[in-house]
């Protein structure tokens, strides 16, 4: 108990004294902006205290607030704010809008900044609408407020989610031998875009100085897209050291703060805008990876299903066609001398053998039996021998360099249904002299081609030779298959590799 007491004591010591110092410093800014002790509290000194507060735990509220009521009172005694009683009540007031805030349950980024733009709104309103019932200029107030909440609550949570998400690790030997990496690309990317910033803003002429909040747009624009919403809040931070590095807003410091205020508002709303969409394709590509993981599976039990029935016919079936040509030919045997017994018992194994070959066909559609005692590459070299294609004058070239264990067992099938549908159809239809057969792994692919020299088939018509069976199977594993016909025909299925599956589970 002790314990953390004391930690809660020097936390909070810490916590006030940077809220502190950074507070002046803040409000020295503001009173540079808009030359009055009261209204620099309003701008940037009010955005730091919601953006700490929205951010740091229930329990250090009180030193906070302690810390602010603190400052306003010496710099009453120094400067002379005697209004520093009315913007105390306004902090006090704007507690409201920040507790609503805190008990929004919100998941994802885009939420959180719409959160903080609504909380940094209201907030804005009750302070200016305090101000105004005081009898002072209430849309200045309005003004300053907004300008400086959402520039230094953006700020804030930016720099939150840094030190909240980041890893930290102890300093020690092991540390100091690892390499920094500098990511200089991003590097060249903040510097550029900042310099670009102060180049348009000391750069353009009198005449266009209106116009710089639209150049100041193009960074925030540009870091959204790049980096998302925590780009878009970098570039308004640096944007808004750029307005006020110009020279131009000394003639002009309304014109200024609404430029302060139109850059914040622009890169809350396209950062938000930019990581619900973000957040929208990574959902679509999660779904659309456990679709394919469930189609994956599906296949894989249909050809598990097949594989057990074809099992089941070819023993069942099997056994029964040998007995009953095994009883034809005892019955032969016993009456040798009858005719009618002979013809009968011939016309039985006939029909046994047409039964038999019925069933070997069926079995065949239902599932390659050559793949559940050989490899993928031995069965497609069985495949060729069976086909016969030398003895038809087809001169045949295999490379392979696919292994199994980089395959599904669907995978597997679907590629064997290939190699034979695509032989097949060089076999009846080509006319081809030779024929070539490419597989091999590239990155997280799996690469089928099948080239012959032929007359070529009809790409109008792909599905009349049995091919649009195995595109749809294929598109159900996550793949290609294209079919082109400009020089023979060229029959290339693409496939993505077992483990990039894997790795989505």
């Amino acid at each position: 108990m002790i314990s953390r007491l004391a930690s809660y004591v020097a936390i909070s010591m810490a916590a006030c004294f940077i809220f502190a110092a950074g507070w002046f410093c803040l409000w020295s800014i503001g009173l540079h902006l808009v030359e009055s002790p009261v209204l620099a509290v309003l701008l940037f000194p009010f955005g730091l205290r919601l953006g700490l507060l929205l951010q740091s735990p229930l329990p250090y509220w009180p030193p906070l607030l302690l810390c602010e009521a603190l400052l306003l009172h010496w710099l009453d005694r120094e400067v002379g704010m005697p209004l520093w009683p009315l913007i105390l009540a306004g902090s006090l007031l704007t507690l409201l809008p920040l507790l609503i805030a805190r008990r929004q349950r919100v998941r994802d980024d885009w939420q959180q900044l719409l959160v903080l733009l609504a909380t940094v709104t209201v907030a804005a309103a009750l302070q200016s609408l305090l101000w105004h019932l005081a009898g002072e200029d209430g849309l200045t107030a309005l003004l300053l407020t907004l300008t400086g909440g959402l520039t230094l609550t953006s700020t804030c949570m930016l720099i939150w989610h840094y030190l909240t998400r980041a890893t930290w690790v102890p300093l020690g030997p092991a540390l100091v031998d690892q390499p920094v990496d500098w990511r200089f690309r991003h590097l060249v990317w903040y510097l550029l875009l900042f310099v670009l910033s102060l180049g348009l803003q000391l750069g353009l002429p009198d005449s266009l100085v209106r116009f710089t909040p639209f150049c100041l747009a193009i960074p925030i624009m540009a870091m959204a897209w790049r980096y998302g919403w925590q780009g878009a809040l970098l570039a308004t931070l640096m944007n808004t050291v750029a307005l006020m590095a110009g020279q131009a807003w000394h003639e002009h410091p309304l014109d200024l703060l609404l430029s302060l205020l139109a850059q914040s508002l622009t890169g809350l709303l396209l950062g938000a805008g930019i990581q619900r969409q973000r957040e929208l394709n990574q959902a679509l590509t999660r779904q659309l990876a456990h679709n394919r993981q469930l189609t994956e599976r599906l296949l894989e039990t249909e050809e598990s299903i097949r594989k057990e029935v074809a099992r089941e016919l070819h023993d069942d079936i099997g056994q029964t066609i040998t007995a009953i040509r095994t009883q034809a030919g005892i019955v032969r045997r016993l009456a040798p001398d009858s005719p009618h017994v002979g013809q009968s018992s011939a016309l039985i194994e006939t029909l046994s053998l047409g039964i038999y070959d019925a069933v070997r066909g069926l079995l065949g559609r239902l599932r390659p039996r050559q793949l559940d005692d050989m490899s993928l590459e031995q069965a497609v070299r069985g495949l060729l021998r069976e086909l016969e294609l030398e003895r038809r004058g087809i001169v045949t070239r295999l490379e392979w360099g696919l292994a199994d264990e980089a395959l599904s067992d669907a995978q597997r099938v679907t590629l064997f249904r290939v190699c034979q549908e695509g032989l097949n159809n060089v076999v009846k239809h080509a006319n081809a002299s030779a024929v070539t057969i490419l597989a091999r792994q590239q990155a997280d692919r799996v690469l089928l081609q099948l080239d012959d020299d032929g007359c070529g088939l009809p790409e109008q018509t792909p599905q009349g030779y049995g091919l649009l069976g195995i595109r749809e199977r294929v598109q159900a594993l996550g793949g290609t298959l294209r079919l082109s016909c400009a020089q023979g025909t060229q029959l290339t299925v693409n496939l993505p590799s077992r483990k990039r599956e894997e790795s989505h589970d």
